[in-house]
C-alpha cells in the first residue's frame, strides 16, 4: 500500500461516529502535516478529502486538522478554499484561526436552499431535530430564540434544509450504536456523530447562511450562533488524553463501599498528588472500579470559604452551578486567560458563612462534540482572586500547562482509564482530570482576607447483587480539611 493510499485511508477514519476516534485521527493527521517528510502527501490527501465532502459539518472536521496544524508551511488558504464545496460561516472562522488571514469575501452566503415555501411543514423531521438525539437540544433552543427575536421562521427553515440534505445525500438511518457497549445491562450511553447528525448540523449552518443573505442577520451574530454547531472549541483541540499518572492507578482500582472508605480514598488522593507532583491538588475527578456489579467515581473540589462555611451541599451546589455562567476567555493563540476577579461575589451557605469560587470550568458557552468525553469530568482552572498578572493555560496533549508571569506554576492533567465509547448514564465516563498548582502560585492567585481554601470530596457509587437488574445509587460527601 502506497503512502498516498495510506493517507487516504487515514482521512476516511473521520467517518467513524465516535468523537474520541475522530479526535485521535485529527491529531495524527495534524502531526503528519507538521512533519516535513510527510507534509506534502498528507496535504494532498486532506485536499482530496475536503473535495469529496458535501456536508458543511463534515468539512469542519477536516478543517479542525488545519487549526491544529497551524504554523505548518504546507498550509495554503487559497488551496483550502478551492477544495471546499460546502463552505459555511464556521469554515471561514476555522481557516482564519488556522492561518491568521482576514476574510475578504463571505463565500458561504449563498450556501442555502432558498427560503422554504410559506406552506412548508414536515412535523416528523421537526420532531427529529428537536428531540435532542441526533443533535443537542441547544440547537433547537437557538433556533427558537432567533425566531422570537426576528419573527423569521428559523425552525421551519432548519427543517426544510434538513430535508434537502437528506434528499441530496441519501437519508438512511444510522442504525443501533449499542454495538459499542457491553452486554451487562449497565444502562449505558454514548455520544455518536453519524450521518443524520451531520445533516442536522449542516442544515443549521445553512439556515444561518440564509438569514445573513436574505433576512439581514449580521455576520457576527451568525458567527456566534454557529458555534453551537461546531465540532470543537478550537482552544481545546490540542487536549488529547495523555498518560495516566502513576499515583492515579491505585485510585482507579479502589472500591469504596461506604462514606468512611470514600473519605479515606479522598485523603489518599491528596497525599499521593502532593507527594508525587510536589504541588497542591485543587481538583480531581476520576472513575474508580467499574464492572457488572460495581461502579464508582470520586471528585475533590476546593473553594474559598470563611471558617464557618463548611456545608458540603452548598459547596457542591455552587461547583455544579458555575459552568456556563463564568467563562474563561480564549486568546487568539488558542491559550486561555484567567484574569483577576473584579469584585467577585461571595455566596452565602446554609451554615451562615460565605464561599467564593476557586474552580472555573474550562468550557465556553458551547461544547463541541469532539470534547464530549471531557464533559462528564468537567476540567477546571483555578480562579484568580489576587494576582494582577493573569494565569495563562496552554492546552496540549495530556492537559494544559499553567503559566504565571511566564513561569510554569501548575498543570491540568487529562487521561483515560479503561476507556470505552459507551459508559453508564449515571457516571462520568472513562476519563480523569486533575488540577495542581505550586504552593507559591496558590498564594499569589488565591489570597482573600478572612477566607481559607477548604477542600471537599464527593463519591458516587452504584452497586447491585447480580450482573443484571436495578442499581442501588449512593452519594457521599465530606471535608478533607483546609489549606
Amino acid at each position: 500500500m502506497t503512502g498516498v493510499t495510506l493517507s487516504d485511508v487515514a482521512m476516511s477514519r473521520l467517518r467513524l461516529p465516535v468523537p474520541m476516534a475522530k479526535l485521535q485521527v485529527i491529531h495524527q493527521v495534524a502531526n503528519a502535516l507538521a512533519t516535513e517528510s510527510s507534509a506534502q502527501v498528507t496535504w494532498w490527501a486532506l485536499l482530496r478529502w475536503l473535495r469529496s465532502l458535501k456536508l458543511e459539518s463534515e468539512v469542519l472536521e477536516g478543517l479542525a486538522i488545519v487549526v491544529l496544524a497551524r504554523g505548518s508551511s504546507i498550509l495554503s488558504a487559497a488551496e483550502l478554499r478551492a477544495a471546499i464545496d460546502a463552505p459555511s460561516v464556521l469554515s471561514d472562522v476555522f481557516i482564519g484561526r488556522a492561518l491568521g488571514t482576514p476574510v475578504l469575501v463571505h463565500s458561504w452566503l449563498k450556501s442555502h436552499s432558498g427560503e422554504a415555501p410559506a406552506m412548508y411543514r414536515s412535523p416528523e423531521l421537526t420532531d427529529e431535530l428537536c428531540a435532542g438525539t441526533i443533535v443537542p437540544p441547544i440547537l433547537k433552543s437557538r433556533m427558537e430564540h432567533l425566531e422570537r427575536r426576528s419573527r423569521k421562521p428559523f425552525l421551519r427553515h432548519w427543517t426544510y434544509e434538513f430535508e434537502r440534505q437528506i434528499e441530496r445525500n441519501g437519508g438512511g438511518y444510522d442504525g443501533d450504536f449499542s454495538y459499542f457497549g457491553d452486554s451487562h445491562g449497565r444502562g449505558e450511553a454514548g455520544h455518536f456523530i453519524a450521518r443524520r447528525g451531520h445533516f442536522a448540523r449542516s442544515a443549521f449552518l445553512r439556515t444561518l447562511a440564509l438569514a445573513c443573505d436574505q433576512w439581514e442577520m449580521p455576520v457576527p451574530v451568525a458567527q456566534a450562533e454557529a458555534r453551537h454547531a461546531s465540532p470543537a472549541d478550537v482552544s481545546l483541540l490540542p487536549m488529547l488524553p495523555g498518560k495516566t499518572p502513576i499515583w492515579a492507578r491505585s485510585l482507579h482500582n479502589a472500591r469504596p463501599s461506604n462514606a468512611t472508605e470514600a473519605g479515606a480514598l479522598a485523603a489518599l488522593a491528596l497525599e499521593e498528588v502532593n507527594r508525587n507532583e510536589n504541588r497542591v491538588l485543587l481538583h480531581l475527578n476520576l472513575p474508580a472500579q467499574s464492572d457488572s456489579r460495581y461502579q464508582g467515581e470520586l471528585e475533590i473540589v476546593s473553594i474559598l470559604a470563611s471558617e464557618d462555611a463548611v456545608d458540603c451541599q452548598s459547596v457542591f451546589h455552587l461547583h455544579d452551578w458555575l459552568p456556563g455562567r463564568v467563562i474563561v476567555p480564549r486568546a487568539t493563540d488558542l491559550a486561555l486567560r484567567v484574569d483577576r476577579f473584579e469584585d467577585a461575589g461571595a455566596f452565602p451557605t446554609a451554615t451562615g458563612g460565605n464561599v467564593r469560587p476557586l474552580l472555573l470550568s474550562l468550557f465556553d458557552y458551547f461544547v463541541g462534540y469532539l470534547h464530549s468525553d471531557l464533559v462528564g469530568r468537567m476540567p477546571c482552572l483555578p480562579a484568580n482572586h489576587s494576582s494582577d498578572a493573569p494565569l495563562i493555560a496552554i492546552p496540549r496533549r495530556g492537559g494544559a500547562d499553567l503559566l504565571l508571569s511566564g513561569d510554569t506554576v501548575g498543570e491540568l492533567r487529562y487521561w483515560n482509564w479503561n476507556w470505552r465509547p459507551m459508559h453508564s448514564k449515571k457516571m462520568g465516563g472513562g476519563g480523569g482530570v486533575a488540577l495542581a498548582l505550586d504552593g507559591d502560585a496558590v498564594q499569589r492567585l488565591i489570597n482573600v482576607d478572612g477566607m481559607r481554601i477548604h477542600q471537599f470530596w464527593r463519591a458516587h457509587v452504584r452497586t447491585r447483587e447480580t450482573d443484571y437488574g436495578d442499581w442501588n445509587d449512593e452519594t457521599w460527601m465530606g471535608s478533607v480539611g483546609s489549606l
